[in-house]
């Protein structure tokens, strides 16, 4: 959650669930009960996915497919490689994710709610709204157990975030929310830039009594770029010459997020 754009929360909320999908799918043979929540106006990760599940439904040999760029191409014959590889290999598919419509009756965010009440699954991400004071966002604000907040380190993006905490921080929404942490985590991360970043941790931590979580998300074209998408860990690969999973740590450390939440997680 974040009120600031750009901070990559919608991005870094479907990566972390592909990934943390994943590791179950390792552990249990099987697909985890897993949903995300998309709550956010733009619905960024709802309509990557139809363009993903679309993309998967082309003719490669039609006239929508040929008209497209040979980048575009190289992506699409890549995510659909990978996805049939991984199914094959553990039995993988994608997560599910329901899609709240800010412009209806109110129906779709008391369908959400009625979700996390049923505990129809064993971990339900949000990707929340880009501001407070979106409809709906007090309700399920109440239902949050964690909220990780992304932070980049220009002074715009800090004042914005540090905002944003002292609405969350109020006495009387922790008492009426379900929660139990809040973490800052760096998005973004500049190795060359880390007396800064350590500078900037230690006056966030200061100031607010949040803590940060250990892993710094590291600066990557990959989320840039044509192969990124909801259908695919960024975290693993088949190789598809000899069959065997591997993990793509020069790619991103997204990993070591899913890790430090699943402990943070298994704690409380």
């Amino acid at each position: 959650m974040s009120q600031k754009g750009g901070v990559g929360k919608s991005t870094l909320t479907n990566t972390i669930v592909l990934d943390w999908c994943f590791r179950e799918v390792l552990r249990t043979k099987k697909m985890p009960k897993i949903l995300l929540i998309d709550a956010d106006a733009q619905a960024s990760v709802s309509s990557l996915r139809k363009r993903d599940v679309d993309f998967c439904k082309l003719d490669l040999e039609g006239k929508e497919f040929q008209q497209m760029d040979a980048g575009t191409q190289i992506a699409i014959k890549e995510m659909r490689s990978q996805f049939h590889a991984l199914y094959e290999k553990v039995g993988w598919t994608y997560y599910p994710i329901f899609t709240i419509n800010v412009h209806d009756d109110g129906s779709t965010l008391h369908r959400a709610i009625e979700i996390i009440d049923n505990n129809e699954y064993e971990y339900v991400f949000i990707d929340m709204p880009g501001t407070l004071y979106q409809s709906g966002t007090a309700d399920l604000l109440l239902y949050l157990n964690y909220i990780i907040i992304p932070v980049l380190i220009s002074n715009y993006d800090i004042q914005s975030s540090l905002d944003f905490c002292k609405l969350i921080s109020d006495e009387n929404f922790h008492k009426a929310s379900a929660i139990k942490e809040i973490r800052w985590i760096f998005n973004k991360y500049e190795v060359i830039k880390n007396a800064k970043y350590d500078e900037i941790e230690r006056e966030m931590i200061l100031e607010t009594k949040i803590p940060f979580l250990k892993t710094r998300i590291r600066n990557s074209t990959f989320y840039t770029t044509k192969n990124y998408n909801t259908l695919i860990p960024s975290t693993f690969r088949v190789n598809l010459n000899t069959d065997e999973l591997v993990a793509t740590p020069k790619i991103t450390n997204i990993n070591d997020v899913t890790d430090e939440l699943r402990k943070l997680v298994s704690e409380k």
